[in-house]
């Protein structure tokens, strides 16, 4: 039950657009069509950055990092090129070099790198937001722009700053009075960027790559929203990843367990966090195609003890698996374990598989050699270290062992876990 929206008379609604969805200015065009179809009440929009933009941005943090301000600027350059294009090309007139150019004088002048780094990546958000939200003005929407740091409050970590959910719906009011103050017969659109906030100390911290999802829970949280609707490019959530399996299916309902199973194994369809928070508030989520908007989508909700009618396959690439144990070759203890949680809590390595024995400890993770240094400096001399690189990781819910037979037949089987409804597997 949501008690939430009796708060608030009106039911808002929350819509995520990723960056495929906002890449240029055809895309942006459709996604005004898709609000203009969708929506009959208030709604806050959130955006990632256009394309591969962040990346792009991480290029720009690196030659900052190496090679100093002035040819980071230059550098810069190429990216402020292409949204000042589409800006062009969408006919709104908006320039944004001074989104970029303040962003990386900012982050030039920090000593922090990872704060350096949200301060930079940061801005392909900012810039975003602000192109959807002018073209929106132009076609007549009724549409404010807000920055999401004034709503979500952050610890003070950096690239994966944690949120206290407890406090988002109070953090959520000045949002609520936005969504509930216009007098226009269209529904109030507020516009805001997805993957960063705001720490206590007024820094700009971000939510971990591809957090943009997690922003659109907390946001639906913070409003009392009646749903989330985030538009990918596939038809809703698919039981594999139509780039690795063929004849692949819609799953149209997912209970919030399932799909926060299958997002921790590896699911690419929605951020790890994403679930949690609505599941909480009784929100649903829904999972619709912006290529297709009338395609199969699936609704993620409360649907207790019900199981998806088809095997489930998640194919993680490009996993490393590191292999660790005391350095005098001693037992594993408790004393270890609190060092190595600790370790990966600093670092922002999300696990997707562990094991252990009485003198080893396997972690298995995606591919990142900064977390990587990260974790190890955070293990200290204590431990002795192995990685084993270019594998993958399997997983089949709700499938016969002889599915995981025929997908895995001639790999070599690194690791292997199973329970009643599933079944991973590390290959090299």
């Amino acid at each position: 039950m949501q008690i939430k929206n009796q708060q608030n008379p009106q039911y808002f609604s929350v819509h995520k657009f990723g960056g495929a969805s906002v890449k240029n200015s055809s895309a942006v065009r459709n996604v005004a069509t898709i609000l203009r179809t969708n929506l009959s009440d208030p709604a806050v929009v959130v955006v990632s950055a256009m394309g591969k933009t962040t990346n792009a941005l991480e290029k720009i943090f690196k030659i900052l990092n190496s090679d100093g301000f002035d040819k980071a600027q230059t550098e810069i350059s190429e990216i402020i090129f292409s949204h000042n294009e589409i800006s062009r090309e969408l006919e709104i007139g908006l320039d944004l070099s001074s989104v970029f150019y303040s962003a990386l004088e900012e982050a030039s002048q920090l000593e922090n790198i990872d704060a350096r780094y949200d301060a930079l990546v940061a801005s392909g958000e900012d810039a975003s937001t602000r192109i959807l939200a002018e073209f929106l003005r132009k076609e007549s929407f009724d549409v404010v722009w807000r920055d999401v740091r004034d709503v979500i409050s952050t610890d003070e970590r950096h690239r994966e700053a944690r949120v206290d959910e407890s406090d988002i719906f109070k953090m959520g009011l000045g949002l609520r009075t936005e969504l509930s103050s216009s007098s226009s017969k269209s529904p109030r659109i507020v516009v805001t960027q997805g993957f960063i906030g705001r720490s206590k100390n007024g820094s700009t911290t971000t939510l971990g790559r591809e957090g943009s999802d997690y922003s659109a829970a907390l946001l639906a949280c913070a409003i009392g929203s009646k749903e989330v609707v985030i538009w990918k490019d596939v038809p809703g959530m698919l039981n594999a990843d139509p780039k690795v399996f063929s004849n692949t299916v819609t799953v149209t309902e997912l209970d919030y367990g399932e799909a926060l199973e299958l997002s921790y194994y590896g699911a690419s369809v929605i951020h790890p966090r994403t679930i949690k928070p609505l599941q909480n508030d009784g929100i649903p989520l829904y999972l619709r195609s912006f290529i297709d908007p009338d395609a199969p989508r699936t609704r993620i909700g409360a649907y207790p003890g019900q199981t998806p009618s088809v095997p489930m396959y998640i194919s993680r690439p490009n996993v490393v698996r590191l292999s660790l144990g005391p350095s005098d070759r001693s037992f594993v203890g408790e004393d270890h374990l609190s060092t190595v949680f600790g370790a990966l809590n600093s670092s922002g390595i999300h696990i997707r598989m562990m094991q252990n024995s009485a003198i080893q400890f396997d972690l298995v993770f995606d591919e990142d050699d900064e977390k990587l240094k990260s974790f190890i400096k955070g293990l200290g001399n204590g431990f002795w270290t192995k990685l084993t690189s270019e594998l993958d990781l399997l997983t089949i819910k709700h499938g016969e062992e002889e599915l995981i037979e025929e997908l895995t037949a001639g790999r070599e089987v690194l690791m292997e876990q199973k329970c009643p409804s599933t079944v991973r597997r590390l290959l090299s």
